[in-house]
This record gives structure tokens, sequence and C-alpha cells, in this order.
């Protein structure tokens, strides 16, 4: 936008490098904190169960058990997709949880098996199943109460189809956002250069200097911030995301496209047919001010006032009309 030497084009311009600089700048953050996190990874270890258990006892840590002999199977729950199992190491008995896929593959070695997972609290429901399971193999006389279950197996139970989220997770999650946020911001800056490039080269010389001179006429040009355009004396000119010169002599039909929320208009464009039939959107901008309503009007009436010649709004005739339009071209 630098060939037009306007003041309010560089500003656009502007705002469309800051879109570079923010997504470079998030690019390179994103990239640090992933390797940061990948580097950082490496120093997380779980801790024996039976450790936090006595020393920490929390939910969501990470967890390990050496256990030495086939998981028993006490409990199924969650429709059967998830099933909790008695297991030992050289010392205590522990519960874990977990799904028929991990069971296979822990079966599948030789013990001792190391299991790593995130500790949970032991549910009331889940003790009393655990208790009765113990009693049936006891006589009478060395029942079990369900207040025994912490002393035999601890408060925790162990995951082990989870993992707790560490701080390093979150700083990759961050990165990994940080980067497709960055990359969006990448694509959005290319995509609006290559525009500009692409309706710079449609332009011949004399029209691209037609238009400087008129865009820089203080007495004929009139800027609309909010709405991301120029009006001139014989151009629409639409800053958004692009440079389009529209010639006001080859608009065959306009109307207004209103977005509402809940009934309510929130956004209004301004929909342009021209004569090689394509549309053009400009004019995109919140309605919900009096302010905002005064100055779309504006545009559409000195839009409409023009070219004498343009069908206005979008009615039945003016459908049929366009169709004839169509067809007469195209024949």
């Amino acid at each position: 936008m630098k060939y037009f030497e306007n003041e309010n084009l560089d500003k656009v311009y502007q705002k469309i490098l800051n879109v570079l600089y923010v997504g470079l700048f998030l690019l390179v953050l994103g990239i640090v904190l992933f390797g940061y996190s990948i580097f950082k990874s490496e120093e997380v270890k779980p801790t024996l169960l039976d450790d936090i258990i006595v020393n920490n006892p929390v939910e969501n840590a990470y967890g390990y058990i050496d256990i030495i002999s086939e998981p028993v199977l006490f409990a199924e729950y969650g429709e059967g997709e998830k099933k909790a199992y008695f297991v030992e190491d050289e010392e205590y008995l522990y519960v874990v949880e977990m799904d028929d896929k991990k069971y296979n593959e822990i079966v599948s070695k030789e013990y001792p098996v190391r299991v790593e997972g995130s500790t949970a609290w032991a549910d009331d429901d889940l003790k009393e199943i655990a208790i009765e399971t113990l009693n049936e193999s006891l006589d009478s006389e060395n029942q079990l109460l369900a207040s025994d279950y912490d002393d035999i197996f601890g408060p925790l139970t162990l995951d082990l189809n989870t993992t707790p989220l560490f701080m390093n997770d979150w700083i990759l999650l961050i990165g990994l956002v940080l980067g497709v946020i960055a990359l969006i911001l990448l694509l959005a800056f290319f995509l609006s250069k290559i525009r500009y490039q692409r309706s710079l080269k449609k332009m011949s010389f004399d029209e691209k200097e037609k238009i400087k001179k008129e865009i820089n006429d203080e007495q004929k040009a009139f800027y609309y911030k909010k709405a991301n355009m120029y009006l001139t004396e014989n151009y629409v000119i639409n800053l958004a995301n692009r440079f389009e010169a529209i010639p006001y002599k080859d608009i065959v039909w306009m109307y207004p496209y209103t977005l509402r929320y809940y009934g309510m208009k929130t956004y209004q464009s301004i929909m342009l047919v021209t004569k090689d039939k394509k549309n053009h959107t400009v004019c995109y901008m919140n309605v919900l001010t009096k302010t905002n309503k005064e100055i779309y009007q504006e545009i559409y009436e000195t839009i409409l006032s023009k070219n004498s010649k343009i069908l206005n709004g979008f009615t039945k005739e003016n459908k049929d009309k366009m169709k004839e339009i169509k067809n007469k071209k195209a024949s």
C-alpha cells in the first residue's frame, strides 16, 4: 500500500505488518516453550506408591508399583470399560484401576512388572467391594471391616490408564497453542499480502495513478475507518484484509447483508455485484450504535448515488433482472 502514498493506507498496512510481527513473536515463543518442555520432561520420574501414601498422600501424583504377580480382578464399572484389581509388590497390597488393554499388556510380560499411573482417592463403594472380596477368603472369625481398608491398601488407588499433568505438560500445551496461533497469523499476513499484490498486478499503470490521485484528494475522497474503506470520486476501495478498487460504473446490483444474534442486528455489510458477475463484500461493521448505523447508511447511499443503473435491494424483481443480465451475457 506504500505505492499510493496515503497516510490512512499506511496505517492499514502497518496493522497488517503488526500481524506478521506478533505471529513471528508467538512462533519463537512457542518453539522455546516446546523445546523447554521436551528437555524438562526427561527429569520427571514416578515415585513409589507406598512412599506417596506414607509421606504425601495426594491425588494426581505420579506413582509406580513393581508388581510381582498377576493382578486379581475384584470390581468393574463404567459398563466394564474400567476395572479394579488387587496387586502386590514385595511388601504391600495395593488397588489399581485399568482397562483390559492395560491388563493384557501386563500379563504378557515377566514379573516383576513396573506399572505407572496417577493416584486417586479410593471411594467408599470401592473400599466396600474390596473388603467384601477379601472376606470371602477369610473365616468368620477374621472378617475385616470397611475401616480396615486404609490399613491394608492405603487411601490411594493407582490409575494405570492416566498420568498426571505436570507443569512441563502445561508448558508444552501452551507452546503448541501459541505455535498454532502464530501459524494462523502468519497465514493471514501472507494471504493479505498476496491479495494486495494480485490487485496491483491486475491494474494498469494509468489506473493505479488515477486511484492514487483520487485517494489523496482531500476534497472528494472519504475514509471510513470503522468500515475499512474509502469512497473516492470513481471508486469503492475496500481495505478489509485486501486492497480492492471497484469502479462505481461496474456495479450492477447492491444490497445490505445482515447478521443477527437472537433476532437483533449485530453486523451489517454491503454486497456488490459487478459486471463480471463477481460478488464483493464491503463495509462490514457492527451496527449496534446509532453512529455506526449512520455511517453505514451514508456509505450505502453514497455508492448508490454514483451509478443510477445500480439495482438496489435483495428483492425478487432484482434477482430476476440479474438472471436476465447473466443469461444475455452467456448467450
